[in-house]
């Protein structure tokens, strides 16, 4: 929407098989892309295109996230062993939130695609999730996996409050900050945007790990 601001986040993973997976992802706020995700196995690499956090502190903060991909691939791996999942999976988690001009109410979201077609979204009016219109996976899977991921106060209420709170108040500070001087400007943002990043790979996981088997895993 032409004079919108929003705050994205895109992770994408493809298992050619249990032991092989690609990783892709980006954070992006508005045009900009400010993180940057891809390789495969342990080989991955993990970027920080603009200064937000100092050298120290983002050295811990890709420990975390090379720590969460690493749980999630011996996640799918033990899935497989004990229920077996259809190779190739590939699997495309999309969320954030847009704040559109004049003043109107933000849209936030959270859609997750299964080998390239829509499969479940989050309805935050209803703060539910449902499956997507056309439903061209198998019943038995829309149905297993909405009865899961309703049933978790993180993936309903805790996400909605990540969604509407965290992401749109980040975007309404940093805005208000970037309309001040450079002199004026405070850098404290930048820790909420990496929490932002922290927090929506986290539940990303959770989504993906609900699907995957009964229970889940949390990260």
């Amino acid at each position: 929407m032409e004079g919108s601001q929003s705050f994205i986040i895109l992770q994408i993973s493809h298992f050619w098989d249990p032991s092989s997976v690609q990783f892709w992802g980006n954070a992006s706020l508005g045009d900009s892309i400010t993180h940057t995700l891809e390789g495969s196995g342990h080989n991955i690499t993990i970027q920080q295109l603009k200064p937000l956090e100092s050298p120290e502190r983002w050295k811990q903060t890709k420990e975390h996230l090379l720590n969460y991909l690493n749980e999630f691939q011996v996640l799918v791996q033990l899935v497989n062993k004990e229920r077996g999942v259809a190779f190739p999976l590939t699997l495309r988690c999309s969320l954030g939130c847009e704040l559109p001009p004049d003043g109107q109410d933000a849209h936030v979201f959270f859609e997750v695609a299964l080998n390239g077609s829509s499969f479940v979204s989050f309805q935050p009016e209803k703060v539910l999730w449902s499956a997507s219109p056309d439903q061209s996976h198998p019943p038995e899977l829309y149905n297993f996996t909405l009865k899961q991921l309703n049933n978790y106060n993180r993936t309903r209420f805790e996400l909605l409050e990540f969604l509407q709170d965290t992401c749109v108040g980040f975007l309404k500070q940093y805005m208000h900050r970037v309309s001040k001087p450079v002199s004026q400007v405070s850098p404290s943002y930048t820790m909420l945007i990496l929490g932002i990043i922290m927090g929506v790979f986290a539940i990303s996981s959770v989504a993906v790990g609900i699907f995957l088997c009964t229970g889940g895993r949390w990260s």
